[in-house]
């Protein structure tokens, strides 16, 4: 299948179902993120440009993983 028609049957997957589940009322995905990131920052915070990269870095690789994870688990 081309990629453009894969892209396009996964985002009207995705508009139909967040029309018909929404957001869900706990657990939202980025709010987790978000708590997940100010307990890293809480660890890792010095006033310094190093330690911002290294939270970046923590929270961003982090993020890329568990995305890497769960695509290599619908293969």
């Amino acid at each position: 299948m081309r990629a453009d028609r894969v892209f396009a049957y996964g985002a009207a997957a995705g508009l139909l179902g967040d029309l018909l589940l929404g957001d869900p009322r706990r657990g939202h995905p980025v709010a987790a993120f978000g708590r997940a990131a100010a307990a890293v920052e809480g660890v890792l915070w010095r006033d310094s440009r190093g330690r911002g990269a290294l939270h970046t870095g923590v929270c961003v690789g982090g993020t890329v993983a568990l995305g890497a994870l769960a695509a290599r688990q619908v293969r």
